[in-house]
């Protein structure tokens, strides 16, 4: 089975054993404009999770754990609120954290899959796969602590 259709199964399958959850983001993000051609490196706790190259419009976020991922226009306004900061020395300003995550705690063999931003990304036992919307085939996994650091159950 190939990395898309692999994550793909074990939502589905997580869905069947009644295993995925509803959260919300919480905190706050840091956030500057990317500088098109920008190679970010996404490295939590000393491990590269992931590289993606900006392009124009793209920004740069800055999550709790310190790492440093790329998200477009679209998402910017999706996933966070108005900024909160004036720019920092690096440019970046602080925005309030929205939005949902439809998943589970993965506890399988890691696996290798194409994220949506089109990057191999690697799930390992502990972190989270899941997507912003029910119904969607965009598929990533967050690692385990930026996970807890980063999003809460839905009450609803």
């Amino acid at each position: 089975m190939d990395g898309a259709a692999d994550i793909a199964a074990k939502f589905e399958e997580a869905m069947r054993g009644g295993k995925v959850r509803h959260y919300e983001k919480k905190g706050q993000v840091d956030i500057r404009p990317a500088i098109p051609g920008e190679v970010i490196t996404t490295v939590i706790d000393g491990e590269c999770e992931t590289v993606n190259t900006a392009a124009a419009g793209d920004y740069v976020a800055r999550g709790v754990k310190c790492e440093l991922y790329i998200i477009k226009t679209e998402t910017l306004a999706k996933r966070y609120g108005g900024p909160l900061t004036a720019p920092d020395k690096d440019g970046f300003r602080r925005y309030p954290a929205k939005g949902d995550f439809y998943g589970f705690r993965y506890e399988g063999a890691p696996f290798k899959f194409l994220a949506p931003w089109k990057e191999d990304m690697i799930a390992k036992p502990g972190d989270y796969i899941g997507t912003n919307a029910m119904g969607s085939n965009e598929f990533y996994r967050i690692e385990q602590s930026a996970f807890a650091a980063t999003y809460a159950e839905a009450k609803s």
